[in-house]
């Protein structure tokens, strides 16, 4: 059964968001079976008190995720930025987007070039967590080809999927999964897994 994705529209402001989610964008999993195996590995600790599949971070995170040039906080002091959280959202019956205004043109799945032109087709650029349908396909300018938005490679500046674990605060970049945390997500027998950064 799919879930409520997190609201963003009511989201403190922070530097950024990292995204985790399998390479094939229609690939999904129960939530409850994701939150085991990632409760078990030491990523998720404690649920967040109101918020659905909102969790502290667990013991794990640091043998899970590396984190380059920033402080990353794990407690609730209020003398400190918020504490990191996780968020699992998903699995939705078609992939959603996840994009903000670090997102950059994304290549065309048939010949490769970047589409200068993708804000104005999809018509917004900056919402996250707007769901795929039928109009959210991009023309490529070189080719032609037309293919819906998850087809096209966004790199590691936005991403389509249908089950995602979000980790915030997370500056672009500044958090890398360690392999061990591939191996948890790949076990789960959905195929592989990768990550993007959303910054709003």
């Amino acid at each position: 059964m799919a879930t409520q994705a997190f609201d963003h529209a009511t989201a403190r402001l922070h530097s950024g968001r990292m995204f985790l989610t399998p390479s094939a964008p229609t690939a999904r999993a129960p939530l409850q079976r994701l939150a085991h195996e990632l409760r078990a590995a030491g990523l998720l600790g404690e649920a967040r008190a109101g918020a659905a599949n909102r969790y502290q971070a667990g013991a794990g995170l640091f043998e899970l995720i590396a984190f380059t040039g920033c402080a990353v906080q794990l407690g609730p002091e209020s003398n400190l930025p918020p504490a990191l959280e996780i968020q699992l959202e998903g699995p939705f019956a078609i992939p959603q987007r996840r994009s903000g205004r670090n997102a950059r043109a994304p290549r065309c799945p048939v010949c490769g070039k970047a589409l200068a032109n993708w804000r104005q087709q999809l018509c917004d650029s900056t919402s996250v967590g707007q769901p795929a349908n039928s109009e959210d396909s991009l023309r490529c300018e070189a080719c032609s080809a037309l293919e819906p938005g998850w087809a096209w490679n966004w790199g590691r500046h936005a991403g389509y999927g249908s089950l995602f674990v979000a980790l915030e605060p997370v500056f672009p970049g500044e958090g890398q999964p360690l392999p061990k945390l591939f191996v948890v997500l790949e076990a789960i027998g959905i195929g592989r897994w990768h990550q993007f950064y959303v910054q709003e």
